[in-house]
């Protein structure tokens, strides 16, 4: 009978992590039934908390503390120190998902004193976890932060870095609503540290899914960051904040930064070959040798410096280039048909088969260009270019 129990037990383990949750709830009822029978405790208070998460994850909490409160009893009665310490902290986060943070606050509580005299540093870390979060439902922002600061520090000593990640995303809100940015932007940076650490150790190589692991959103949380020289090829950057951002020597091929923010941001010698930068804004963002050979269609980079930039073939048209700074770019057979070039400095760019149909030239500086005829001379004057002379 206890082989079947078992192996009822394991089905639906495996059923849940299929998420698969009402046919693990059976299993795990049948699983009881057997243990009831044979009265073996120990696995009756197993399952009586498995079937607690299998409600759970059906969002019956009411039925899911019902059987929590029974596997805490058995785990009390045959002194399952560690049955009780998980018992009570899957009601406290029941309570919490029922908005009931006063008693949530309670069992966290209780759990926190077991795992502290059993030295479980784990389960120190997910009781001041849980409640730090339950604090922070009832609004107490100093119990909260102390909270979530003890987490940090248990997360550190176990190498748990999505728990820091964890901790220092709900510290930074909590110093939000305390109104002190100075210290959430601490905790900010501490965050892409820890994002950085784990790309140098190479503990992913992905690190758009490791800044994920941390707690990190990738629209918001990198404005005036250094992201120099990491990899971000494939990296989904849609609409995201980077103004003033170091990405210098970034590889961002491939990226999607259409509609993204690039203001003031540094992308000297990046490589954003075939990145997405539709209507970006690159204003006053330093592209100096930067690998440019993309589509940028209506993105604005006005004021901005590409010099040295490689541009070959890519794709501008009605792009904003308000004084730029474009001096010994490769602009060859790119389009940058109806660009507005006012103020440009092209000195020394190369211009074999490029594509200035419709561009406005008004008081763009031309000198020891490649791939100009003429004709193109004569025209480009008539629409407002200046020609310096070659000495």
């Amino acid at each position: 009978m206890s082989e079947i129990g078992d192996k009822l037990l394991k089905q639906g383990i495996y059923q849940y992590q299929n998420h698969k949750f009402e046919a693990a709830l059976e299993s795990w009822q049948q699983a009881l039934a057997i243990y009831q029978e044979i009265s073996d405790r120990r696995k009756q208070a197993a399952a009586l908390g498995n079937i607690g998460v299998a409600y759970d994850a059906l969002l019956d909490y009411h039925s899911a503390i019902e059987y929590y409160q029974q596997h805490l009893n058995i785990a009390r009665e045959i002194q399952d120190r560690e049955g009780e310490e998980k018992a009570l902290g899957n009601l406290g986060n029941a309570y919490y998902a029922l908005e009931n943070y006063s008693q949530a606050v309670k069992y966290q509580q209780k759990r926190l004193t077991i795992a502290l005299k059993m030295q479980d540093e784990f389960g120190c870390e997910q009781a001041y976890s849980n409640l730090g979060i339950a604090y922070h439902g009832l609004r107490e922002l100093a119990h909260a932060k102390e909270c979530y600061q003890q987490q940090l520090a248990f997360a550190k000593k176990i190498d748990n870095y999505i728990s820091q990640g964890d901790a220092l995303f709900n510290l930074r809100l909590v110093y939000q609503s305390m109104e002190n940015g100075g210290k959430a932007e601490e905790c900010r940076q501490q965050q892409i540290a820890i994002a950085k650490e784990l790309l140098s150790k190479q503990l992913g190589n992905n690190f758009t899914e490791i800044a994920q692991t941390v707690a990190l959103n990738f629209t918001a949380d990198f404005a005036g960051s250094d992201l120099s020289r990491i990899d971000l090829q494939y990296a989904n950057f849609v609409g995201a904040n980077l103004q003033k951002t170091n990405l210098s020597g970034a590889n961002l091929t491939l990226a999607d930064l259409s509609g993204a923010n690039l203001n003031g941001a540094n992308l000297s010698q990046a490589n954003l070959c075939n990145a997405n930068l539709r209507d970006a804004k690159l204003v006053e963002a330093y592209l100096k040798d930067a690998d440019l050979r993309t589509k940028l269609p209506r993105a604005n980079l006005s004021n901005a410096n590409l010099s040295g930039a490689d541009l070959s073939s890519a794709y501008l048209p009605s792009a904003k280039l308000v004084n730029v700074n474009l001096s010994n770019a490769s602009l060859q057979n790119a389009d940058l048909s109806g660009v507005n070039l006012s103020g440009a400095n092209l000195r020394g760019a190369n211009l074999k088969r490029t594509d200035l149909k419709d561009a406005i030239l008004e008081k763009t500086i031309f000198a020891q260009n490649i791939g100009i005829s003429e004709h193109q001379r004569q025209e480009w004057v008539k629409r407002g270019a200046l020609f310096e002379k070659s000495e």
